[in-house]
């Protein structure tokens, strides 16, 4: 790829009797700890065992792109390219079945805010939630139109105990913005060297089970967006999502777009040698417990 580009700035208590040897369980952690023990519970959505999340509820469920393009800040320089991002990202969600919703430019408190009123929503007829980020960033912050906020405010509201309508369905996070200031100029190689609790198959979960965080680069690195084709993250993220969306599990499918976006693209700006180039590949943290395959939406 060769045309211009650009960056964005973009618990111990465990019945002994059950362990070896009468041990218990603890945790690598000092200081005080949350004691409040209340069991709370959550629809079931598939067996406890199961190796594929169900994806044959109703809905596909919702999808929401949060695009950002301008922005208050002077700092900030406007995202040329961004609205391809958006409108491809769109269009391929839409051929999976989910319903998607792009919010333009919204400042922070109103990003917050329609996280939260999602989270307050039934999804009991959805397969799973997807949120989308296209926006500046810099090290664990994204930018809103006026302000930045704290990555992890974007799935805040959607642990296992704030939205138990989501327990136990995949809540999956893809957020295309840089992470630092820092640069790859790569390396070349070489070949010359259910819910009353009385039944027995009820099972617990942790509230942050499920989830997928997708970062279009690792910590501390940039970002960079063709400012025609948009984004290498979002081209590769949409290429593989047309192509094998329904067929392939998640995390084999993001092997791909990491694979596309390492090998297959570098930034072309000839006049700034520092950035010319420069390589890039995404960042998968995954808390999913089941392979995740999103399959033909009747």
């Amino acid at each position: 790829m060769s045309d211009l580009n650009t960056h964005d700035n973009d618990s111990v208590e465990n019945e002994a009797d059950q362990r070896p040897n009468g041990s218990g369980d603890e945790g690598d952690a000092w200081g005080s700890h949350d004691s409040s023990s209340a069991r709370r519970y959550a629809r079931m959505p598939v067996d406890r065992n199961a190796p594929f999340y169900n994806m044959n509820h109703k809905n596909r469920g919702m999808a929401i792109i949060f695009n950002h393009e301008h922005f208050d800040i002077h700092s900030l320089k406007s995202r040329t390219g961004t609205n391809v991002d958006s409108d491809n990202l769109s269009k391929v969600l839409k051929s999976l079945g989910f319903r998607v919703t792009i919010l333009h430019n919204l400042k922070s408190g109103d990003v917050n805010k329609y996280l939260q009123q999602t989270a307050e929503m039934d999804h009991t007829d959805n397969d799973c939630l997807f949120i989308s980020v296209l926006t500046h960033g810099e090290m664990g912050m994204l930018y809103a139109k006026d302000t930045h906020y704290k990555a992890d405010n974007l799935w805040y509201y959607f642990t296992a105990d704030k939205c138990p309508t989501l327990a136990g369905k995949p809540k999956l996070f893809f957020i295309q913005a840089c992470q630092g200031d820092k640069l790859d100029g790569g390396i070349t190689l070489s070949n010359r060297t259910e819910t009353d609790g009385s039944s027995s198959a009820s099972y617990r979960i942790p509230t942050h089970a499920d989830f997928l965080i997708v970062f279009s680069t690792v910590p501390g690195y940039y970002s960079w967006r063709n400012t025609t084709r948009g984004s290498w993250f979002m081209q590769a993220l949409c290429e593989e999502l047309r192509y094998a969306g329904t067929e392939r599990d998640i995390l084999t499918l993001l092997t791909f777009v990491a694979q596309k976006v390492a090998l297959d693209f570098e930034s072309n700006t000839p006049d700034m040698l520092t950035m010319h180039q420069q390589k890039q590949v995404p960042c998968i943290t995954s808390m999913l417990t089941r392979l995740l395959v999103f399959g033909k939406k009747q």
